[in-house]
């Protein structure tokens, strides 16, 4: 680890203990809260306050824990005064309250997702979330983002939802509108979000990210395809390789991290992407890949793949994107499907220094799902003739 990269990780642990001895009470938009306790009806209405003039919030309750790699919480809310519109009953919040949520974060995540909601998502006709309020503290790397709660008959998404193949078909057309929108942006705040192998590299160097990537594969034996799982000395190598190959491509911003949980589906039909915590600069077929391989069933996807991608492809260009054939698309996804498994295999045994992000029952899932992906593809020759 670098020494800047010691120092910012060491002064985040020295303010989490000072929190904890003297805890700071929030009430400016200028305070990041350490906790969703440390919260005040004060800080509430700061953040709320311009959007709901002449109402205030008199107090509030907290919806249960949803502790992954970031804390969540809805947060109901009791409101006092008159304002023309309507206020919220209730908010849902991400944050980085735990130290090991915030070393996780540091590594990009926070500022990524607090960057998304505050200058991107403006920018995108897509179904995703929209923010009251992002901040994060560069010092301590407490966050919070605050949303706007969706409606209650959203049906939010698990590694056990069915998909039908229309749903499954507007994954792939809301990557070709992010993707197509950004592909090769000149806009300011393109530059400023963390590209793939920054954020790789920073795992490695923080998390100890290879070794719990390797022991994954190793765990995951008993749902991995035994001609896959017979080159596990060689699954390492070639995910580096595909970092390499994904990070010197032409970049769009990539979400990172589709798996079927973070996405979600509208009263009226529609496919919804949130967490945005692993935004990137990278290829669009880091992206593709994720969603062929944990989208729906392996025997689904059979079945549609060769279709989405043929539909992604187009969308891509009509988003403003390039031009791509899928006969140039498909030995990219051989090789992006390398780094989207590494993203489940560390979630199985996931370091001292990680936070617990997933029940075992999803990742096997994914993991079961990815490498049948890879091993119908025969993705360990795709590097062969780049």
């Amino acid at each position: 680890m670098s020494s800047t990269r010691t120092e910012a990780v060491q002064l985040i642990r020295q303010c989490f203990a000072e929190e904890e001895k003297n805890p700071p009470v929030p009430r400016t938009t200028d305070d990041v809260p350490i906790s969703y306790q440390a919260m005040t009806p004060e800080w509430i209405s700061a953040v709320l306050g311009p959007y709901y003039e002449g109402a205030r919030v008199k107090n509030f309750s907290l919806g249960p824990k949803d502790n992954g790699t970031s804390n969540r919480r809805r947060v109901y809310l009791e409101w006092e005064g008159t304002s023309t519109k309507t206020p919220p009953k209730s908010v849902f919040c991400k944050a980085a309250h735990a130290l090991n949520n915030r070393l996780t974060l540091f590594n990009g995540g926070t500022k990524s997702e607090v960057q998304f909601y505050k200058d991107i998502r403006p920018l995108l006709d897509i179904e995703a979330p929209r923010s009251y309020f992002t901040a994060y503290d560069p010092k301590s790397w407490a966050s919070i983002i605050m949303l706007r709660d969706m409606d209650p008959r959203t049906q939010f998404c698990s590694h056990r939802t069915v998909l039908s193949k229309d749903q499954f078909a507007q994954q792939f057309q809301l990557l070709g509108k992010l993707h197509g929108t950004f592909y090769q942006s000149t806009k300011e705040v393109f530059n400023q979000i963390t590209t793939i192998k920054e954020r790789f590299n920073n795992l490695l160097a923080t998390v100890d990210f290879e070794s719990a990537a390797r022991n994954g594969f190793s765990a995951a034996k008993e749902v991995i395809p035994p001609d896959v799982f017979a080159r596990e000395d060689e699954v390492w190598a070639l995910t580096l390789n595909a970092l390499e190959r994904c990070a010197s491509l032409p970049p769009t911003l990539i979400h990172g991290d589709v798996h079927l949980g973070n996405w979600y589906i509208t009263p009226e039909g529609n496919m919804g992407l949130t967490d945005w915590a692993v935004l990137s600069r990278g290829h669009w077929s880091r992206d593709v890949a994720y969603v062929l391989g944990t989208g729906v069933s392996p025997e689904k996807r059979r079945e549609w793949e060769h279709e989405m991608v043929q539909f992604y492809i187009e969308e891509l260009a009509k988003a403003g994107g390039p031009s791509v054939s899928a006969a140039e698309a498909w030995p990219e996804l051989r090789r992006a499907s390398f780094l989207a498994l590494s993203y489940w295999t560390i979630t199985l045994t996931p370091s001292s220094s990680m936070p617990d992000m997933q029940p075992q029952d999803t990742t096997l899932e994914f993991i079961r799902r990815l490498t049948a992906f890879m091993g119908d593809h025969q993705v360990f020759e795709s590097f062969a003739y780049i």
